[in-house]
């Protein structure tokens, strides 16, 4: 057992990626499985020895503990906060085990390149479904499902492509041969990647991905011409779009004469702080937010002898902001670690920089990380970005790069 436990930890991490965005049952069969043969040998190890900890394995322990504390202590109890906690240490355990895996290079390399290429089959489907058969209103990832959602992994996806294409990409070497055709291929892919932002009309996922295009294109463009024609290319496309008003474009225009630029989110937002209130230490529980009331607010701020406006509220379901999630469903304790946890990560993509820019391997592992972190913390701004298939991916992208890191990384 102890011989075949590698193999089939790479086996059940890498079906798992591939049926991330595709297959619903397939994938969280191969996520727990790979969990479990994770944890196998995590034991086998500790048994041996090998007690290895660094700095992130302490922050991932305080989130896993710190989100239990929130679920045993929950302001609104027996609803929902057990599921919302099972949720979130789906994608917390997939980074934690991943960053402390222990592969060879060719292997960060292979499981890096499947998750890009796993995007494809369900991105194909989802535009024919969208634009020719209409089964669909807006695209969609099969199993991602709702269209702020598929944008979400859609982004992370693209800044990692890019990444990937521009660690291989060098002007002064290139030649139209068959054997660098791949590189090309590559730029068609993260193209398509980034159209697909536009056809999909979620608004925030487009305009951070146009960050996230500019910054990786300015990160890791080898020289001064592929960065200069990298972001000339990205805002081409963006004026293009604004100019032949695409769906995206046309979306925000509506809205804006609406006078609703924010789709009614502060009222959400509104909720969110009222609610924030009710249980300030540990939150009400995870994915309980839509068991608030309109009476348990009226009660809140009458309380405060203020006069209360219910048209000032709005109930879509959840916060539609990464960090009102945390404070109201996790309370203070929950949004500290939130931002502690951001902090770490981009500290980590601070401090390697200079190292991963030397290899392309390293490179394109640094993209798909910064590009879980921009997407994760940048659209969470108005949309709640960390939780289902976008979270693992997340997770994913960090965990990679954090393990790749651990076994490689010289300062």
């Amino acid at each position: 057992m102890k011989k075949i436990l590698p193999s089939l930890d790479l086996i059940m991490l890498s079906l798992m990626i591939l049926s991330l965005p595709s297959l619903e049952a397939p994938k969280n069969i191969f996520l727990v499985g790979y969990l479990l043969t994770r944890l196998a040998t995590e034991i086998i190890q500790f048994n041996k020895g090998m007690k290895l900890w660094s700095r992130w394995d302490t922050l991932f322990l305080t989130i896993v503990f710190t989100a239990l504390l929130s679920t045993l202590f929950a302001g609104m109890p027996h609803l929902e906060e057990w599921k919302g906690y099972s949720v979130l240490m789906t994608a917390i355990l997939s980074g934690w085990f991943l960053s402390r895996a222990q592969y060879s290079r060719e292997n960060y390399q292979g499981l890096f390149k499947l998750i890009i290429l796993g995007a494809i089959p369900p991105l194909l489907w989802g535009l024919y479904q969208y634009l020719i058969i209409h089964t669909k209103p807006d695209l969609q990832l099969h199993s991602v499902g709702h269209v702020n959602h598929s944008a979400i992994y859609l982004v992370m996806v693209f800044g990692a492509s890019l990444g990937w294409f521009l660690s291989h990409l060098n002007l002064n070497k290139f030649k139209f041969k068959f054997s660098n055709f791949y590189v090309l291929a590559l730029g068609i892919l993260s193209l398509i990647f980034f159209v697909s932002l536009i056809i999909g009309q979620s608004r925030a996922a487009f305009g951070v991905g146009i960050l996230l295009g500019l910054l990786v294109t300015y990160f890791l463009g080898k020289n001064t011409k592929i960065k200069i024609a990298g972001m000339i290319s990205i805002i081409s496309i963006l004026m293009l779009s604004i100019v032949l008003k695409t769906g995206v474009v046309e979306k925000q225009i509506i809205n804006q004469k609406a006078n609703d630029v924010l789709s009614s989110r502060e009222k959400v937002w509104n909720v969110s702080l009222e609610a924030s209130r009710f249980h300030p230490l540990f939150g009400i529980g995870l994915s309980n937010w839509h068991f608030i009331t309109i009476e348990q607010l009226r009660v809140s701020v009458e309380s405060r002898g203020e006069k209360f406006n219910p048209h000032n509220y709005w109930f879509p379901g959840h916060s539609h902001n990464i960090y009102l999630s945390a404070l109201v469903e996790r309370g203070y304790v929950g949004l500290l670690v939130t931002i502690l946890f951001m902090l770490f990560w981009m500290k980590h993509l601070i401090s390697t920089f200079n190292w991963a820019k030397k290899t392309s391997q390293a490179s394109y592992l640094w993209a798909g990380s910064l590009s879980a972190w921009v997407a994760t913390y940048g659209i969470g701004f108005v949309n709640t970005t960390f939780h289902h298939e976008h979270a693992i991916l997340a997770c994913l992208f960090l965990g990679l790069y954090l393990s790749y890191t651990r076994a490689f990384f010289k300062n």
